[in-house]
């Protein structure tokens, strides 16, 4: 079982290397990255002249989009809904504890990583906001209501989920664009990409990048050839390429210019993705669990709706997905053991949006596989005052033989500092037989009442 069990990870693990491959390899011209990069040269070169003068020929966009949309769902949806949320929760949690933080891979970063992020968190969002009635559209409510799991014609999937994803992968396609990314890194690569600008400079990058999307936009998003001898399917293939072009266009205008009711569903996962992963100077580990704080602050400033965040922070909780969790374990005689153990946040929709649902991954500070699941309360977490007030009573001698297992670096005089709020987990993650995080494991426990 266990075995069968690592090889379903590692299978996972691949499919995602490989999407990521796709989405932003330089190297190969039929990734996303290249296609964009390819198709803004062409409306350059083309924009004067017409376009039978051309000396290079317009990129197919528009097929390898979709492709790249049929290999995003196949790694977040399931076969249920409850299989699709454990799915979804690997991905997000995956990307997190995967993500480069280089500067030099920031379209790696931006066009892979973050955009994997918003479209798992968007799909998510999308069947949320419908579930709850946050979407009144009588065209996706029909679709949504009439939904099938696993099955590739479903009219959800072709005519909502995958316009959806789709829409996503465009969102930053102006990036890419030559003066951005001259804006971006300087004419020789010389700037931090990661850097925050100044305002005037950023306002300069965000309209260029808006204009150089817009074009892109006119160019990419047409009709895909019907293959087939059938007439009507021909007039079906066409009016559902149309249906989806003109979604993927009212998505795309409503999140740029913050207006409608469907600006919300790309704009907040856009923003949350920006937090919790990394490629912002201001990034820091420690505090991505105040994410959900920066989103309610966008909503006293008039940037989101209350009740969309919300919505959000209820799906995701207050600690991301992949969030290392350093917790106090309660001992036989249901008193507060005098050592903390290192868990994993590997679930959404955490009951309690403060309480995180993780794997527990080490005993005595040591690493181990198959441990299990639980939920951690605000009185066990590390990352709350009263948990690193009630290990911090922990006697000189006790503490100094936790953390020697810890660090080899630590200063006797330092001992209080060393309690940690969190833990980072990339470089457990980076082995294989650690990556079992969201394989069946014993239902949660809290860690208020349950012996460890």
């Amino acid at each position: 079982m266990r075995s069968s069990t690592l090889s379903a990870d590692s299978s996972f693990m691949r499919e995602l290397k490989r999407l990521l491959q796709a989405l932003t390899s330089v190297a190969d011209a039929d990734s996303l990255v290249s296609l964009i990069n390819d198709m803004h040269h062409f409306i350059r070169m083309t924009n004067n002249m017409p376009v039978s003068d051309a000396v290079i020929a317009k990129p197919e966009l528009m097929p390898q989009l979709t492709f790249l949309a049929e290999k995003v769902l196949r790694l977040s949806e399931g076969n249920n809904q409850a299989d699709t949320l454990v799915r979804s929760a690997r991905l997000l949690g995956s990307l997190q504890l995967t993500a480069p933080d280089s500067p030099r891979r920031w379209r790696e970063l931006q066009f892979g990583y973050k955009l994997l992020y918003r479209a798992a968190l968007t799909l998510r969002l999308l069947e949320h906001a419908l579930e709850h009635k946050l979407l009144t559209d009588n065209t996706l409510l029909h679709h949504y209501t009439a939904r099938r799991f696993a099955d590739d014609t479903c009219p959800f999937r072709v005519n909502v989920q995958l316009p959806l994803i789709i829409a996503v992968m465009l969102l930053d396609c102006g990036q890419l664009d030559i003066d951005a990314i001259t804006l971006l890194t300087g004419y020789a690569g010389q700037y931090d990409a990661n850097r925050s600008m100044q305002h005037q400079e950023r306002q300069r990058y965000l309209a260029t990048s808006k204009v150089a999307m817009a074009r892109l936009l006119d160019e990419a998003l047409q009709l895909v050839p019907y293959r087939g001898n059938s007439k009507r399917e021909q007039q079906l293939h066409q009016l559902q390429q149309q249906n989806n072009i003109k979604f993927i266009k009212q998505l795309l205008s409503q999140s740029i210019n913050s207006d409608g009711p469907l600006a919300p569903l790309l704009s907040l996962p856009q923003v949350y993705s920006s937090i919790v992963l990394p490629g912002r100077d201001r990034y820091q580990y420690e505090a991505l669990p105040k994410a959900s704080l920066l989103l309610k602050d966008g909503v006293n400033r008039g940037q989101f709706p209350a009740n969309w965040v919300q919505q959000l922070i209820n799906i995701v909780g207050i600690f991301p997905q992949g969030y290392g969790i350093a917790f106090i374990p309660t001992q036989h005689d249901s008193g507060y053991a005098e050592k903390y153990e290192l868990a994993i946040v590997n679930q959404l929709y955490p009951a309690k949006l403060a309480e995180p649902l993780c794997r527990i991954v080490s005993r005595n500070l040591q690493y181990r596989r198959g441990g299990h699941n639980c939920q951690v309360s605000l009185a066990h977490n590390l990352y709350f005052k009263p948990a690193r007030d009630r290990l911090s009573v922990i006697p000189t001698a006790r503490l100094k033989e936790i953390l020697m297992q810890l660090s080899a670096d630590w200063e006797p005089g330092q001992i209080r500092r060393f309690l940690p709020r969190c833990w980072q987990p990339q470089q457990f993650f980076s082995q294989s037989t650690h990556q079992n995080l969201w394989n069946q494991a014993p239902n949660p426990i809290t860690y208020a009442k349950t012996k460890y």
